[in-house]
């Protein structure tokens, strides 16, 4: 069996893009077991945050699984194929491990080191559990990448003063307003990514906060919290005027802000100019609104420059953190190649002990006058002389390289013992009976 992992995120692909392919959580579900009714893809999980969308599969087939992957990603974005794979990237094996133990780490995301994608990587796999579609490679996979994004934020400083997109949002801010002392701030939405923002915004000298959320309630809560006043989206434009920074981060499939709002609260404004920065995907913010005069509008992708100069000073870290994951991931590839060469080696001894019978119980019509001590004695010769001869291959696949010439061992063997039938038809016995039970 294969890992194969095939997205796209910030780096490869424009947010325009990666909000035509955002899966909400209720869409997931169905996305997986539609991967794993091909027959190329074993098991399936999705994670779908602000700046990436990434498939992982298990599979026998890489490259059928890939096109699969492939195949999906055109469908959702609406795309022909070709136009969308030159923004994918596909990873099998060591790299696609590498690059998913990168990721829970927070060593790929946009903002190095950030908290919240490790949450974000686990309720992937709570999802795909839920879905059906995680078996026994994928649990040990994401068990083995949590404790690598651990120890990776546990034993460097990478998790130290650790910084995140809200963060960013609001450092852009001061650099167009200078001191935020007495803006008046509007969060359009109150989740994680609101509360993070309103933390960073008062620690920032700003007191005015408004909160504008689906669901008054939430809205409310948050509101509390950091003595502000709480709105619904409904209300929102009979408030747009009385903002001078607004940062939206709702989950909304379209567009929460329009152009026709923003201009009626610009004339309210009297030429005085406002601060947005869209950091939902799909975006919140009509991006049209940047064509309004004094209308300062920024996506996630804008906050590239600001994340700049974050990485430099963690680049120390980042590289102590990749030196342990290359510790996780080189045990884990040993389990998993062990995980391969298992059921050839079961069968191939079970095949020789199955001849070593047969040929014994033919001997035994020429040994009548053998007492059962004798025969015993025969027996352990038998047994003896297959281990002798089985022990230098049963020792090289366990320890087969995880590469083509590992691949041609693997095939080699299964080819010079017949295995290949008998391990398929074994395979499908296994999991019939773990379907039936």
């Amino acid at each position: 069996m294969r890992i194969c992992h095939v997205g796209l995120n910030h780096k490869t692909a424009p947010v325009e893009l990666r909000e035509r392919l955002a899966v909400a959580a209720d869409q997931i579900p169905g996305i997986l077991n539609g991967l794993t009714a091909q027959s190329p893809v074993r098991e399936a999980a999705i994670l779908s945050t602000c700046n990436r969308v990434e498939v992982t599969v298990v599979t026998h087939d890489p490259d059928a699984a890939i096109a699969a992957v492939h195949q999906w990603f055109a469908s959702k974005a609406v795309m022909d194929i070709e136009e969308v794979t030159p923004y994918l990237y596909s990873h099998t094996t060591q790299k696609a491990i590498r690059h998913i133990y990168a990721v829970a780490s927070g060593l790929d995301s946009l903002v190095l080191g950030e908290p919240q994608i490790l949450g974000q990587v686990k309720a992937s796999y709570e999802q795909a559990l839920s879905a059906g579609t995680a078996g026994h490679i994928l649990h040990r996979l994401y068990q083995s990448t949590f404790a690598a994004a651990k120890r990776a934020r546990s034993e460097t400083s990478i998790g130290h003063q650790s910084v995140n997109i809200s963060s960013c949002a609001v450092e852009l801010a001061k650099r167009i307003f200078g001191n935020l002392a007495g803006k008046t701030v509007m969060l359009i939405g109150a989740g994680e990514m609101a509360e993070l923002a309103a933390r960073h915004l008062r620690g920032n000298g700003c007191t005015d906060i408004l909160v504008a959320n689906r669901t008054l309630e939430r809205a409310q809560k948050l509101a509390v919290e950091f003595e502000g006043h709480a709105l619904t989206l409904e209300q929102l434009p009979d408030y747009l005027d009385a903002a001078d920074i607004i940062i939206s981060s709702t989950g909304a499939n379209t567009y929460v802000l329009l152009p026709s709002m923003m201009e009626k609260a610009m004339k309210k404004r009297n030429g005085k100019p406002v601060f947005l920065v869209d950091i939902a995907v799909p975006r919140d913010i009509d991006p049209r609104l940047s064509d309004i005069s004094s209308v300062y509008l920024y996506d996630i992708d804008d906050l590239q420059q600001v994340v700049q100069g974050n990485m430099q000073n963690r680049e120390a870290a980042s590289r102590q953190a990749s030196e342990i994951l290359a510790e996780e991931e080189s045990s884990f590839l040993n389990w998993l190649k062990s995980l391969e060469s298992v059921p050839l080696i079961r069968c191939i001894q079970q095949q020789t002990d199955a001849m070593r019978t047969e040929e014994l119980e033919k001997a035994a019509r020429y040994l009548k006058d053998f007492d059962q001590n004798q025969m015993e004695a025969v027996e352990r010769l038998s047994k003896a002389l297959m281990k002798r001869f089985l022990h230098s291959t049963l020792r090289t696949l366990k320890k087969l390289p995880d590469d083509m010439e590992g691949d041609l061992l693997m095939g080699a063997a299964r080819k010079l013992f017949d295995a290949e039938t008998r391990i398929v038809s074994s395979t499908h016995k296994d999991a019939n009976e773990r379907t039936s039970g």
